[in-house]
């Protein structure tokens, strides 16, 4: 097994309005495209949320590379931890490359408002890595629903993170974005050797991209293990409560879900 970066025990928390995670414990890697898995409103970016310190837990414990986040600063956490949540389009007007310097601030000193000149060279760097390098001056309110996914990713990678977790990353996008965005997070982890952890609710791109998924319904983690050991019917069928047919594909034998008329 390849270093735990975030180790969650018995995590258990609650929004006001009653919805809890419940018991939830799991192990997230180095090296590794995991995917959080399950119906709407299962818990999934609770869990996000959660495991990167944006909302209170009742009782249980996240570690991260063997520390508890509890003790952790916020600015150490920004160090250590991208978030790529669901798009904010209150940032849609900002130009690219200040946006994608946002993910600098947590390396800056106190009252220290202006990026330094190897702030500018990483945020370039990684807008490079994401192909985007040349919508470093346009606003990203100019970029298809594909590039701001880059754009995004670009912001967090300069934060020069560990552990990237990412809500729904390839949601509204066409085939092809879908897979340069699964791509390149897929390359990431092995080529980066960091985490990457994305919520994705496409069983076919989590089990053709992700090395390991998490299964999750009514704040309860249901199974974890390969796309092979997860994504089959009778698991499926009582979480999702549909009749589903799995075949194998012949190119890269991972399964490919659909549900039969």
């Amino acid at each position: 097994m390849n270093e735990v970066l975030i180790n969650i025990e018995n995590l258990s928390c609650s929004y006001e309005k009653g919805f809890e995670l419940k018991n939830i414990s799991c192990k997230f890697c180095r090296g590794e495209l995991c995917g959080i898995i399950g119906p709407n409103g299962s818990g999934k970016t609770t869990l996000i949320k959660a495991a990167t310190g944006l909302m209170k837990i009742k009782s249980g414990s996240i570690e991260i590379e063997g520390k508890n986040l509890k003790s952790l600063s916020p600015s150490h956490i920004a160090q250590k931890i991208a978030v790529v949540m669901q798009e904010n389009n209150y940032l849609l007007e900002m130009n690219v490359l200040d946006y994608v310097l946002l993910g600098r601030i947590p390396y800056r000193k106190s009252f220290s408002f202006m990026p330094l000149k190897n702030d500018i060279k990483i945020a370039v760097e990684m807008l490079s890595k994401c192909g985007i390098a040349n919508f470093a001056n346009r606003n990203i309110s100019e970029l298809s629903g594909g590039e701001r996914q880059l754009t995004h990713i670009a912001r967090a990678l300069t934060q020069n993170p560990q552990i990237i977790f990412l809500d729904e990353p390839t949601n509204h996008l066409d085939l092809a974005h879908q897979h340069q965005i699964m791509n390149l997070l897929k390359s990431l982890a092995e080529n980066e050797f960091i985490c990457v952890v994305v919520v994705i609710h496409d069983l076919n791109l989590a089990g053709r991209f992700c090395k390991k998924l998490y299964l999750m319904n009514n704040g309860e983690l249901i199974s974890s293990g390969t796309p092979n050991e997860i994504l089959i019917p009778n698991i499926l069928e009582e979480v999702y409560k549909v009749k589903i047919a799995i075949q194998t594909d012949n190119i890269n034998q991972k399964p490919l879900i659909f549900t039969p008329l």
